[in-house]
């Protein structure tokens, strides 16, 4: 259970148990707690007493008198009490402790109950009128009032302490339970987070339940992993740095001692290969550093609008000549419309097709031609480099995005696997998407995708 229910159980706990106690009470009150009924004798138990001066008809009259109907005889109430006399003073039922039930009372003794000062009472006197006599009914009663001070606001006391003590170990219960929660959490995830800082990435943490603690532990366990995956990808990215640049670096430093040792066959030759393996060199650096520098961030920048129209044309007059130079030709189709304005970070994207021209340069014969096309169908533009070079294997094509993959033959990768790592980093940074498609010894197309819905 997560630690905000729990929460809210306790504070509702607390916060709902008196309020039951008050319904309940209420409840007691109005529907469970009844006034005693005060209920006259039957005319056949009082017919002694009555000598047959009052008949059945009189005797239900003086019942309905005294609000009740005759159900139990000698039942008596504890908030209200009666006296039935007639004009004789012969007392015919009494509930009242000081007169009984057959005995003749007295005028004053009726009266001075009558006029009693006894504020716990309120008197009520009825007269009913017989054939041959009279009937009185006194009734004695406790005022509303009284009854109520006497009474607790709540139902019996007993009833309020159980729910107070049932309220106590309710709230106790749930901050126990809350805090060994929040205490032994809190306690395994300090001591995996020491762990995990000191470089024990393979610490598998493992929180049962579903509160938000248990949360923060899979995330944790997310970041450990990625920390680990990450770990990884350092350790590799360092070695490939330090296999690729190893390679033009010992080439560099034989044939550089080779010249100086005089045993070079053809000096011209040798410092053609430092020249070549120079600018290969270089060209890895390069990549490396922007490689980094975008997974730093360096680059980040918000994004403008570009006139993407222009910004093509510019970068196929940009690219001609180096093009021309390794003696390919770079041809353009721009369907673009004018002042077609796209959201994005001009260098990152120059950067990016940079790469995929030189990817094409890099692994096509002389005289091969490279292909740039932009087009706009509905809320889609679609940028295309093609060459007609040897092709990619099928099977490199899922991973020539990857970073330090380099293809099993045709165009093996000459540098450190990073252009097209930086080309996928920069598309996807901008939200849009790239693929690829190759046929063998036909032709490789990259297309970069660009919705602007």
């Amino acid at each position: 259970m997560k630690i905000k229910t729990q929460a809210g159980f306790l504070v509702a706990g607390i916060v709902l148990t008196p309020l039951l106690i008050i319904l309940v009470n209420f409840v007691y009150r109005q529907f469970i707690t009844v006034e005693d009924v005060i209920e006259l004798p039957s005319y056949e138990n009082i017919s002694a007493l009555l000598d047959e001066s009052i008949s059945f008809q009189d005797w239900e009259a003086v019942t309905r008198i005294a609000g009740r109907s005759p159900r139990n005889a000698g039942h008596s109430s504890r908030n209200e009490e009666i006296i039935v006399f007639r004009d004789d003073y012969l007392v015919l039922y009494s509930t009242i402790p000081e007169f009984n039930q057959g005995v003749y009372s007295s005028q004053d003794g009726v009266l001075s109950l009558i006029s009693s000062k006894d504020k716990r009472y309120e008197y009520s006197l009825v007269r009913r009128n017989m054939d041959e006599s009279q009937v009185y009914v006194v009734n004695r009663i406790m005022p509303r009032e009284a009854r109520v001070r006497m009474m607790p606001f709540f139902i019996p006391a007993i009833v309020v302490f159980i729910f107070i003590i049932l309220l106590v170990l309710f709230a106790v219960g749930m901050s126990i339970i809350i805090a060994r929660t929040i205490t032994h959490s809190v306690q395994v995830l300090d001591d995996a987070t020491k762990r995990i800082a000191e470089g024990e990435l393979d610490l598998q943490l493992d929180i049962k339940g579903s509160n938000e603690i248990t949360s923060l532990t899979c995330s944790l366990n997310k970041m450990r992993q990625a920390l680990k995956e990450e770990e990884l990808r350092r350790s590799r990215f360092i070695m490939g740095i330090t296999h690729d640049l190893k390679t033009p670096l010992a080439l560099i430093k034989g044939y550089a001692e080779a010249i100086e040792d005089n045993i070079a066959e053809d000096s011209r030759k040798a410092a053609q290969i430092i020249a070549t393996k120079s600018d290969q060199l270089e060209g890895m650096i390069n990549d490396l550093i922007n490689f980094v520098r975008m997974e730093t961030g360096e680059w980040r920048k918000q994004l403008t609008k570009i006139d993407l129209t222009a910004f093509l044309k510019n970068l196929v007059n940009t690219m001609s000549a180096d093009v021309e130079l390794f003696q390919h030709e770079l041809i353009h189709d721009i369907s673009l419309p004018e002042d077609l304005l796209i959201p994005m970070d001009d260098r990152l994207v120059y950067r990016a097709m940079e790469n995929l021209i030189n990817n094409s340069i890099r692994h096509t014969p002389s005289g091969s031609v490279i292909r740039l096309t932009a087009a706009k169908t509905n809320n889609i533009i679609k940028l295309s480099v093609s060459d007609n070079g040897p092709g990619i294997e099928k099977e490199d094509i899922p991973h020539v995005f990857e970073m330090f993959y380099r293809g099993t033959s045709s165009r093996r990768e000459q540098g450190m696997g990073l252009g097209l790592a930086v080309v996928k980093w920069v598309i996807d940074y901008h939200g849009w998407s790239i693929s690829a498609q190759s046929e063998k010894d036909k032709e490789t197309i990259f297309t970069i995708t660009i919705d602007t819905k």
